[in-house]
């Protein structure tokens, strides 16, 4: 054969080294360096070049098989730019399979002398007893997909070479056990978490080095019983994993929890908290200014879950209401009370144009609830920037473009007004599905809407606008009228002093006037045709029905009954919609009053509702709800404090109940010290709960050590980390039922 293999110059091949002990670790994926580890396994990853001298400058030397000589060259002390990143060596096959065939030699060598020369020969091909757990197990063949197989199957399966094997037998643990979405992947994830590379990466313990040449790579999958072994006995714990094999996939590996484990890292305060609660400020501010209010101890608002791992916090009734029940209900507010809904908004009634009948004396801006219905409709979506930046009460320094826009405002909030009073909710859901661009669900529909009162609005639309159907029958034929304050009864202001006189004066002519058809004209004529009209018309003293005008007027006078005042603010104190002059208010009905919420959340998925999610407004529910986006943007508000469900399975996990009894007199602050100097509030502003500071200190490793040595409270890596991650629980056994076990 004249043709070779492989070249085995560095031009033209990268010769990997086969026969060698150890290769690099990126051979598989065919990027490996042309350096490779030294005989001791170690990477000798570094400069992909030896530059050389050339003159006065130095010149690079990398070969063509990685690209050749680099665009950036060498630095200026002629050493190499280019590094290759590190890697963790492997082992070659050849001497994979030599340390196999040496140590399954010496094993097997070693079992037939024990078993030749032993006594107990006869149990050693017994498994031996089942766990406790297993005990009921009967049947070999439920487990052991080989049970009544030929020899020659028993024997493929025990080297690994048997094709159903893995299938099989980890199904039949499946069935009863549920670990995760990818059960046989390293710690039950599909995806591992990524992470820099190791530092301080060393040589572990024997027992890990010789797992490590045992147990394949961690990108393969691993059979239940590598962990979990039986055949123990009936005490024997099958989740006991002996550290040493917890390392084994680990590039940064050490000796025990006491010598070598790394040192906490902002541990366990991963992420800010779901509810924003200054412990600082409110132990010591508020609870000093209202000590009676204050909690005795940390389990007035702390409470432990029902599994006894997680600390959870009591409801608002138990743990905030004392304080913040009368600021949802409005108590300290001096103005009117509730959530402002639909409002009619100010306008400068001199300079809009050709707007009808408006209320004179309305002053607000426009709601969030208000704008959010009105994004519903195209004309008003395509004025909103135009009105962006312009005050709608003074529009004297504004453009003819931005008071037309006005213009488009006041009748498309008619619109919205008329289209609430003659389709009622249906109105609503309408404008606000266009708004959102995806339809609402039939629980959504509900909680916006509120359950308004069609009567309400027919209210509000006779006070704000009694003309509305007629004005937009005369715009919609483009007769629009014009523009008319309207100025309610009972809002009449009386006249100035300094006109007092003039205005009494004109009503007396007025009243008098013989033309008028208002007053009594000439009370004494006597040409008129009604009686009525001459104050003498009648018989005055007789009796008839004007009455004995000398009788006592004590006898026949009818009190005038007295006009209770309404407030309809305090109708509606426990909750429900009420009209306040020109606005629509919702009063909510306690904490976690569901039309407040649903208003909230569909708030995040509009941007024109981007007001409703500040914190003073108008529910204020964002002042102890924080709002945070995922990856791709979308903002929630977090409602509920963190809750941990029994089914979630974390990396690390603490025991909060089994620890109470070490706890000294400091109580939770033996773990848990509150960092005055924090700035926690700050890191609200921002919507990224990865981004915060913490209002306690983080906790240091040293404060687990005091009990977590190997002579008292242990080191084991089980007993703080678990292997199996994510949201899983034990399978209900799929039971058949059939019509013998329904008639029994």
């Amino acid at each position: 054969m004249s043709e070779r293999l492989q070249g085995f110059d560095y031009q033209s091949s990268p010769y990997h080294r086969p026969n060698q002990k150890w290769v690099c670790g990126r051979l598989g994926s065919g990027d490996c360096c042309t350096i490779g580890p030294d005989p001791k396994g170690h990477c000798g990853a570094g400069p992909q070049c030896k530059p050389v001298r050339d003159g006065d400058r130095w010149r690079c030397t990398r070969g063509p098989l990685h690209g050749g000589p680099c665009n950036n060259g060498p630095q200026a002390d002629g050493i190499c730019a280019c590094l290759t990143p590190p890697c963790r060596p492997k082992r070659s096959w050849k001497y994979r399979r030599k340390l196999a065939v040496r140590s399954t030699l010496t094993a097997t060598l070693g079992l037939i002398v024990l078993a030749l020369a032993g006594t107990w020969a006869g149990s050693m091909v017994e498994p031996g007893h089942l766990a406790a757990a297993h005990s009921t197990i009967d049947d070999c063949e439920s487990c052991h997909a080989t049970t009544g197989r030929s020899a020659s199957a028993w024997l493929a399966a025990a080297f690994g070479q048997h094709p159903d094997l893995p299938v099989d037998t980890q199904h039949a643990c499946l069935t009863c056990h549920d670990v995760g979405e990818a059960p046989l992947a390293p710690h039950s994830l599909a995806t591992l978490p990524t992470a820099g590379p190791a530092q301080g990466s060393t040589l572990g313990p024997w027992t890990v080095e010789l797992n490590r040449m045992v147990f394949p790579d961690p990108e393969t999958p691993i059979a239940c019983g590598t962990c979990h072994q039986e055949h123990k006995g009936a005490s024997a714990d099958l989740r006991a994993v002996p550290d040493s094999q917890c390392q084994v996939c680990h590039d940064q590996r050490f000796g025990s929890f006491v010598s070598g484990h790394p040192e906490f890292s902002d541990y366990p305060y991963d992420r800010r908290t779901r509810i924003i609660f200054d412990h600082a400020s409110h132990l010591g501010k508020h609870f000093a200014d209202e000590p009676e209010q204050a909690p005795q101890s940390c389990s007035g608002c702390h409470v432990t879950a029902t599994d006894g791992r997680t600390m959870e916090v009591r409801g608002f009734d138990d743990s905030c209401g004392a304080c913040h029940a009368g600021d949802i209900a409005g108590n300290a507010l001096a103005g009117p009370k509730g959530v402002a809904g639909l409002a009619v908004p100010g306008l400068d009634l001199t300079l809009v144009e050709n707007i009808g009948q408006w209320p004179e004396f309305a002053d607000g801006d426009l709601t969030p609830m208000t704008e959010l219905l009105l994004m519903g409709d195209p004309e008003y979506a395509s004025v909103r920037d135009t009105l962006a930046d312009v005050d709608l009460l003074d529009l004297d320094s504004a453009t003819p473009e931005q008071r037309g826009a006005a213009t488009t405002l006041a009748w498309q909030f008619k619109a919205l007004v008329d289209a609430i009073q003659s389709k009622g909710s249906q109105a609503l859901v309408q404008r606000l599905e266009a708004a959102l661009g995806h339809p609402l669900t039939t629980d959504e529909q509900r909680r916006l809407t509120g359950l308004l009162p069609a009567s309400l609005v027919d209210t509000a639309q006779a006070q704000w606008f009694p003309s509305l159907t007629d004005e937009l029958n005369d715009h919609r034929a483009g007769n629009a009228p014009a523009t008319e304050a309207v100025r309610p009864m009972a809002d009449e202001p009386e006249a100035d002093d300094d006109n007092d006189a003039a205005v009494a004066d004109d009503e007396f002519d007025a009243l008098f006037s013989e033309d008028s058809d208002e007053g009594f004209g000439d009370l004494f004529a006597d040409d008129t045709d009604d009686e009525s009209g001459d104050l003498f018309g009648g018989d005055l003293f007789g009796g008839g029905d004007v009455g004995d005008p000398f009788a006592d007027p004590q006898e026949d006078a009818t009190p005038e009954p007295e006009v209770a005042t309404i407030n309809h603010e305090e109708r509606m104190a426990l909750g429900g919609w009420y009209l306040d002059e020109f606005t629509l208010r919702y009063r909510p009905a306690g904490h976690a009053d569901p039309v407040v919420r649903t208003w909230t959340e569909l708030a995040t998925r509009q941007p024109a509702a981007e007001d409703w999610l500040a914190p003073d407004n108008p529910g204020a529910c964002t002042q102890c709800h924080s709002l945070e986006s995922d990856a791709s943007g979308v903002t929630s508000v977090q409602w509920l404090a963190k809750r941990i469900p029994a089914t979630e399975h974390h990396f690390t996990e603490f025991d909060h109940s089994t620890h109470f009894s070490l706890l000294g007199d400091a109580g939770c602050g033996t773990c848990h010290q509150i960092d005055n100097e924090a700035p926690y509030a700050d890191s609200f502003d921002g919507r990224d709960p990865s981004q915060f500071t913490s209002n306690f200190a983080a906790l240091e490793k040293t404060v687990c050590l005091d009990c977590h040595q190997p002579d008292q409270a242990g080191t084991d890596c089980a007993s703080c980390h678990r292997y199996h991650v994510g949201d899983f629980k034990a399978t209900m056994p799929n039971t058949q039922l059939s019509r013998s076990q329904a008639t029994r």
